[in-house]
């Protein structure tokens, strides 16, 4: 039997790319998927593509952002669906360009989502996780968590956060004595989902293909991984970041490509 077989899940941001895969791939498994996002087709479709492969689905409206919202629609989900046994935090949005000639609402809009949208969820449906007998929250973080990314600074800035909450709430739990909830954070590097069009991928961090970083993202949860980092250098970029001088990072940034990345960003 499938590890999510019977599992209800709630994805958030899966009308479409990595997260409507993975919602296609957890009801090929058995699962229970509730299928989020800001419009009603997206959702309907990606329900469609989750019944087909042979599990249930439901589609529920659902904009991250919107945080007073998000105590109804936990009520929603309660009255229509049922408590959840695994949230998926995956919503999110990136803008890229010249820190001051991106429009300073872009730059809250992604906080807003990335992060402050992530942290309701999580905390809206955290009775649910400690309720059900495996719990599980993974939160879709990036590799810019570990990293500065020029022209990308408030999506750096709004995945730092992501990472930091993350491992804290972690602690947190195991320190309580909540054994029944894990939490994973996800770090990928570019993915090809359309988000990232334009940018040119660092030195030994090629475009990711969503298919392979969802087959991580599942094998890492059935597995109760803390971590998903993809590619492998992913979980290098702390003890070799750590291990140089600033100046001497600074240069291996720039010479990787790692700083100019985003800079021909034309992501949708």
């Amino acid at each position: 039997m499938s590890y999510y077989q019977g599992k209800r899940v709630l994805i958030t941001g899966a009308g479409s790319g990595l997260g409507a895969l993975m919602a296609e791939q957890l009801g090929r498994r058995g699962a229970e998927v509730i299928v989020t996002a800001r419009r009603r087709k997206p959702a309907e479709d990606v329900c469609r593509r989750v019944q087909a492969a042979g599990g249930r689905g439901h589609a529920l409206l659902l904009d991250v952002g919107d945080l007073d919202a998000i105590p109804a629609f936990r009520d929603e989900v309660h009255s229509r669906v049922g408590p959840v046994d695994i949230l998926i935090n995956n919503a999110g949005v990136v803008f890229g360009g010249e820190f001051e000639q991106v429009d300073l609402a872009q730059h809250l809009n992604t906080l807003q989502i990335n992060t402050l949208g992530l942290i309701a969820m999580s905390h809206a449906f955290m009775g649910d996780l400690r309720d059900a007998t495996q719990g599980h929250l993974v939160n879709i973080a990036s590799a810019s968590a570990y990293v500065g990314l020029p022209w990308g600074s408030t999506y750096a800035a709004s995945k730092w956060a992501v990472l930091g909450f993350s491992e804290s709430l972690r602690l947190e739990l195991r320190e309580r004595g909540i054994d029944n909830v894990a939490v994973t954070t996800v770090c990928p590097s570019y993915i090809s989902t359309g988000m990232f069009d334009g940018v040119r991928s660092p030195l030994l961090s090629p475009m990711l293909t969503p298919d392979k970083v969802v087959k991580s993202i599942l094998r890492g949860v059935k597995r109760g991984e803390a971590m998903v980092s993809e590619p492998a250098i992913v979980k290098s970029i702390d003890l070799i970041k750590g291990a140089l001088p600033l100046r001497l990072w600074d240069e291996v940034a720039r010479r990787s490509g790692l700083s100019t990345s985003m800079k021909h960003w034309q992501g949708k």
